[in-house]
This record gives structure tokens, C-alpha cells and sequence, in this order.
């Protein structure tokens, strides 16, 4: 590549393996990512149980789902709210309301949600064990929520990208 621009990173992109395997879907998502170095993360990218327009939401929070009380709205903070022609063969890209540092050796919890369905694979590994590894982060085995901030029910492996800046 030519020079670089302006004060911003290099953007990568990581994509979970087996994403067009993904077969189960849930109105929300939980999973976490733990830096192994310094990354800005700027959009993610899922993919939906129908090619239908569906309402989306994104929230992270600092530190593992684990240690508050992720059934509590008010315990994230809202980076996405929007409507997003989801697609079930497709990962298709929301940009972030607002870039997420995480320092290396520091975990971030996120929870996906669409009123259509958010498309993970199911899993028997155990909750939080890293199954997805960037150069840059790991990402956790985390939980499928039948309703938005409700009904906790399968392990869930978010099945999309991860588009970041280092």
C-alpha cells in the first residue's frame, strides 16, 4: 500500500470461523472479546434470519457480561440503534455510533439484538471459552437471549466480523 492518511489506524476486519454455518438464531446475542493488544473497534458485522429490514441494536460494556448484571438495560451503553437490511447468507456491516477501545489484557462485552433474529451457532464449549483468535484479540463463547434483555437460553457463538482499528 501507498502512504498513510490521516491520524487514523490501519482498518482490519476479523470474521468468526464457520459464519456461514450459523444456523440457530435469537432476538440478542452476548459475547465478549479480550485484547491481546490496544484495538478501536469501529463496526461489526452480523447477519440476520431473514433478508428483511429489522431493527437493530448494539450495546457494550467495560469487563465481562459475568461481573453485572447483563439483564439489566441500564448496565450498557447503546452504540447502535437502527434499521439494517439483515441478510441470512450475507454479514452485512454496522458502523459503530462510537469507537470502542479495549487495551491489551482488557475484555469488552457486547450484545447484538434484532427484532428479526440475529443468526450464532449454537455450542457445547463452556461459557466464555475463546473460540474465535485474531492476531489482535480472542473472542468468547457468550449466550443467546430469547427477548431483548430476557429469557437467557442457548451458549452462543456470534457468528459475524469484527471491523477494528490497531
Amino acid at each position: 500500500g501507498g502512504g498513510g492518511g490521516g491520524g487514523g489506524g490501519v482498518a482490519k476486519e476479523f470474521t468468526t470461523p464457520g459464519v456461514n454455518k450459523a444456523g440457530d438464531n435469537a432476538k440478542g446475542v452476548m459475547f465478549q472479546i479480550s485484547a491481546k493488544s490496544k484495538v478501536s473497534i469501529t463496526g461489526l458485522g452480523i447477519m440476520g434470519k431473514d433478508a428483511k429490514e429489522s431493527d437493530v441494536l448494539v450495546y457494550y460494556q467495560n469487563g465481562s457480561y459475568d461481573e453485572f448484571d447483563a439483564l439489566d438495560k441500564r448496565q450498557w451503553i447503546e452504540v447502535f440503534k437502527g434499521k439494517v437490511m439483515l441478510d441470512p447468507d450475507e454479514l452485512v456491516n454496522i458502523e459503530l455510533d462510537e469507537d470502542i477501545m479495549i487495551h491489551a489484557g482488557e475484555t469488552v462485552s457486547f450484545y447484538v439484538l434484532s427484532k428479526k433474529g440475529v443468526l450464532f451457532t449454537k455450542t457445547s464449549d463452556k461459557e466464555f471459552g475463546i473460540y474465535a483468535q485474531s492476531e489482535d484479540f480472542d473472542v468468547q463463547v457468550g449466550l443467546s437471549t430469547k427477548k431483548e434483555f430476557q429469557q437467557p437460553d442457548k451458549l452462543a457463538k456470534f457468528a459475524g466480523s469484527i471491523v477494528y482499528q490497531t
